[in-house]
């Protein structure tokens, strides 16, 4: 970028007429120093202007005063960049939600159907940006509402008054009105049969929902401009108890029946339980949990943290087992024995056989897995699966339409998810979608076969997507409406053999091209 306009040359020229560009502007970015500059360039409106100034400091050698200017003229530029992506999102995905339909004939039952999908761009902009497909479509339904009803806050947003993070505050209070919900209603019934009593009655739902969010923003700006996430989404809370205070205690009752309890698998042997519960009872469990980490009837190692603590004191809690005081072993130490409790757990593990045969690799089992073979408590139930060298199932090909039996198992446990681009749902509650279609000649047979969800099988039959490769080992090439190109990678079911334990060449490991965009 050009600052300097048409420099006068003449060493003997005064320091005003030397640089006229910069009149007014009371700084000369290419002379004074970063803590001049960072005070004025802090008071003016973010721009390609304050963000090539910020681009000529050495910020490893800014002072800690000046660093942290830099950092508040920082996030002021990183939200006036943000402001533009919802106009791209806007230009990809369009301004109103879409539902494309189509009539196809159901095969099976020689009639004919109709299909509707939703959205069709979103799973476009999924796959080229690698976002989830939740995240993606929130992301749209911000941008529309930043580009209409919220058309303020997008503004507090260009000018760097507030960040990314209180506009997703404000889109998702929006969200939460009873006149959105009405919106949604009113945009699926016009977009689902197209009559003018349905289009009036969309345009009279905007023009409430409108009216709505005017009145959010006026209430919720102001402390967004000034306070950060806490105090901006307090202050939303309250402005929709006033706008809605019907809506809001509907949205309560309705959150009681969201109640629910889940169990995430992390690493190293751990889960984290989540449990969604209303704040009373919430609150009621974490005081006594918190309560029982002071018993010294609950068993527990004397370094245990208090993290640790809460953990055993929620296992005794909710097992209800009898607690006997038995000293631990070491001075000052209490604890517990605890009555054992039997539970039923299904477990699917797969190893290699090689790792079951101790002369062979007698390294390679877990003590955890051969305490678990051992335990006569434990049935253990063996189905054999041959893989590659690559550690994917080897194909075992059918030459029916219907994908069932071993078939089927061995899809689901190759590709593990749908064979989209970024998409995580699990191939258990997928189809089975031949690649080169049936009628075309296509084979049922493991590299003409891939599990796809729902809303991704219908984009390749009808929504312009394209597998343009498929392989045994269940990875795809796909080509988007877009023209541009993903690749998909399945996870090996088992780590790939070492050479020492592969029959085969290394040589004959497939080679694959560099994707165009990073793998998934």
């Amino acid at each position: 970028m050009e600052f300097e306009g048409d420099r006068n040359t003449d060493q003997g020229a005064d320091h005003d007429t030397d640089l006229p560009v910069f009149e007014g502007l009371g700084f000369d970015p290419f002379v004074d120093a970063p803590s001049v500059l960072l005070d004025r360039v802090c008071d003016l409106e973010p721009g390609l202007f304050v963000q090539s100034v910020l681009e000529m400091l050495d910020v490893a050698a800014l002072s800690p005063r000046d660093a942290l200017r830099y950092l508040q003229v920082h996030d002021r530029v990183t939200s006036w960049w943000a402001s533009h992506q919802a106009a791209a999102l806007i230009a990809a995905a369009g301004a109103t939600p879409t539902v494309e339909q189509f009539v196809v004939l159901d095969r099976l039952g020689d009639t004919e159907r109709e299909v509707r999908i939703a959205e069709l761009a979103r799973d476009e902009v999924a796959a080229a940006l690698r976002w989830g497909p939740v995240s993606t479509q929130s992301r749209i339904d911000q941008a529309r509402l930043l580009t209409g009803p919220l058309a303020a806050t997008q503004t507090a947003l260009s000018l760097g008054e507030i960040t990314a993070v209180h506009v997703r505050l404000i889109t998702e209070a929006a969200q939460r009105l009873s006149t959105w919900d009405a919106l949604e209603q009113a945009t699926h019934n016009a977009n689902r049969t197209d009559t003018p009593q349905n289009q009036r009655a969309l345009t009279q739902a905007r023009i409430v929902f409108t009216a709505d969010c005017l009145v959010l923003q006026q209430g919720v700006l102001p402390t967004a401009r000034a306070q950060g996430y806490s105090r901006t989404k307090s202050r939303a809370n309250k402005v929709i108890d006033v706008i809605d205070a019907h809506g809001q205690a509907r949205r309560r009752a309705a959150a009681r029946r969201h109640r629910d309890v889940y169990l995430s698998p992390d690493v190293d042997g751990m889960s984290t339980l989540i449990a969604r519960l209303d704040t009373f009872t919430a609150n009621a469990i974490m005081g006594a949990i918190n309560t029982a980490v002071t018993n010294p009837t609950i068993v527990g190692s004397c370094d245990a943290t208090v993290g640790e603590r809460r953990g055993q004191a929620l296992a005794a809690l909710i097992f209800g087992t009898h607690l006997t005081g038995v000293p631990n072993t070491g001075v000052g130490c209490t604890g517990s024995s605890i009555t054992p409790i039997a539970v039923n757990i299904t477990v699917d593990l797969t190893v290699p056989i090689t790792a079951l045969d101790s002369t062979l690799n007698p390294d390679s089992m877990g003590c955890d897995f051969r305490q678990l073979l051992a335990d006569p408590g434990v049935k253990v139930f063996t189905r054999p699966v041959a893989v590659s060298e690559a550690g994917h199932v080897l194909d075992v090909g059918r030459k029916r339409y219907q994908i069932t039996g071993s078939l089927r198992r061995l899809i689901l446990a190759r590709d593990g998810t749908c064979r989209f681009p970024g998409c995580n749902a699990a191939a258990t509650r997928c189809q089975i979608d031949h690649v080169t279609a049936w009628d075309a000649g296509g084979r049922s047979d493991v590299g003409n076969l891939g599990a796809l969800c729902v809303r991704h099988h219908q984009l390749k039959t009808h929504g312009g997507w394209h597998l343009t490769n498929s392989t045994p080992d269940g990875s795809c090439t796909w080509r988007s409406p877009q023209g541009l190109t993903y690749h998909h990678y399945p996870e090996p079911i088992i780590a790939p053999m070492s050479p020492a334990i592969s029959t085969t060449k290394p040589q004959r490991a497939a080679k694959r091209d560099p994707p165009d965009t990073p793998q998934f």
